[in-house]
């Protein structure tokens, strides 16, 4: 069975560009939400291997969806993925089971988190040689995607502008 992952990104535009990075960077099935109510529903039907949630979204927000997720599935990793990243929200975030809060403008941070949480440590502690190269092949390679990060960086940064304007959180500092 594929590795799956889940994103909850009420922005159209940062979907399909998270879509995309991800693609690019593992052979994951990615399943996409406009938001967190639709997330926990298509958690529970097709069972993901992690979740990225977005943190100010309508109809359910992303704590309020991890709250949730959190209780129905508490071994499936989650990340926030959000233009509104402080020390405030990541805890409020690890409070209701978020395992790690990136901020959007980190996108290297969030393959980093995602292989972190989803490639599995090796059965033996010291691999072979042969081993070692096998999994060097079948491990997503950051590096090799960091064009393809830069230029997604660069082609949402106005949508992800224009989409934080909408979506800013009463008393708390714009992200521009």
């Amino acid at each position: 069975m594929p590795i799956r992952i889940l994103i909850a990104e009420d922005n159209p535009a940062v979907r399909t560009t998270l879509r995309r990075l991800l693609e690019s960077v593992g052979t994951w099935e990615v399943i996409d939400a406009q938001n967190g109510q639709e997330a926990i529903a298509k958690a529970q039907e097709l069972k993901p291997n992690l979740i990225i949630l977005d943190l100010v979204m309508p109809v359910m927000d992303g704590l309020a969806a991890a709250r949730v997720l959190s209780k129905l599935m508490p071994d499936l990793p989650l990340l926030m993925h959000t233009m509104h990243w402080s020390p405030q929200v990541e805890l409020e975030a690890q409070k209701v089971g978020v395992r790690k809060v990136i901020p959007k403008t980190d996108s290297r941070g969030l393959i980093a988190a995602i292989q972190q949480f989803l490639i599995a440590e090796p059965a033996t502690p010291v691999p072979t040689a042969s081993e070692a190269a096998l999994a060097t092949v079948a491990m997503p390679d950051v590096a090799a995607a960091t064009a393809v990060i830069d230029a997604v960086q660069a082609t949402t940064s106005d949508s992800a502008e224009a989409a934080a304007k909408q979506t800013e959180v009463p008393g708390e500092p714009s992200a521009n």
